[in-house]
């Protein structure tokens, strides 16, 4: 049976940084004087002694809440910027999460760095509304094109005694893929919790009980080759609304998941299978 897990809260938003913004290649030590910092990351294992739970939270004024997540194939540790200054550094690829920081509402650029570099290697721009909260995800590959997926944290709570959970598929080596959620040992006779038929496809969300699951996922109607498997177990917590992001390993071509509760800290579910 799947360990029950410890509730996970939401740490607050930092207060905003001043209008004074150093050049590009200062030293991350230097820019993180004068930029509004992000939380430390709190990337780690879904497993014994850590759990999810929906904590709400907003911005404050004029400003918006965003956290970073590294699910690109290339950059082993990256950074991400936020105009001209250091946002989060050192985050490492297989679904490494920053924490939760504000910054000013409006379009903003962000831009994905190779860590300790000033070059952007992706940049874009996005809408971050006022009392927003966002999660912002790098994933793909310089084979396939590196892309920002923006992940509006504005979905209402699940019901009491249940959690909602949707995938997204952020891993270029594989396609079609079905996810299964389950408290059994076996998958036969059993159909997918959730699916999708690409690459970069976001599902929508389906309704579960909260409690214990095992967590699998196998190439599209084949229950036979199975390319992740969680066989710890984590309890979900009541009203919990999470995405799973599908997002390659540092090696090899399984993927990880990167499990991202609105609202509370995001976490790596390691694939156990070599």
């Amino acid at each position: 049976m799947p360990t029950p897990l410890a509730s996970l809260h939401r740490a607050p938003s930092l207060p905003p940084r001043t209008a004074e913004a150093p050049a590009p290649h200062v030293a991350a030590a230097s820019a993180s004087l004068h930029r509004r910092a992000l939380l430390a990351s709190i990337a780690g294992i879904w497993g014994a002694g850590t759990g999810l739970a929906l904590a709400g939270c907003g911005g404050q004024g004029d400003t918006a809440t965003l956290r970073f997540v590294n699910g690109t194939a290339d950059f082993a540790i990256a950074d991400f910027w936020i105009g001209s200054q250091l946002a989060s550094s050192s985050l490492a690829n297989g679904g490494t999460a920053s924490g939760y920081g504000s910054e000013n509402s409006g379009t903003l650029q962000i831009s994905l760095n190779a860590a300790g570099s000033s070059t952007a290697k992706l940049t874009g721009s996005h809408d971050f509304p006022a009392d927003s909260r966002t999660t912002v995800l790098a994933y793909g590959s310089l084979a396939t094109s590196l892309t920002f997926k923006y992940f509006d944290e504005s979905n209402s709570a699940a019901s009491s005694g249940t959690f909602k959970v949707r995938v997204f598929q952020g891993s270029p080596l594989l396609n079609a893929l079905d996810v299964y959620i389950t408290n059994t040992s076996s998958l036969a006779g059993l159909s997918p919790t959730l699916s999708v038929q690409n690459y970069g496809e976001l599902s929508g969300f389906t309704t579960l009980s909260s409690g214990g699951y095992r967590v699998r996922i196998t190439n599209s109607g084949d229950q036979s080759t199975v390319l992740f498997d969680y066989t710890a177990g984590a309890t979900v917590g009541s009203t919990t609304v999470l995405t799973l992001v599908i997002v390659p390993r540092s090696s090899g071509s399984l993927p990880n998941i990167a499990a991202l509760p609105e609202g509370a800290s995001a976490l790596i579910m390691a694939n156990e299978l070599a």
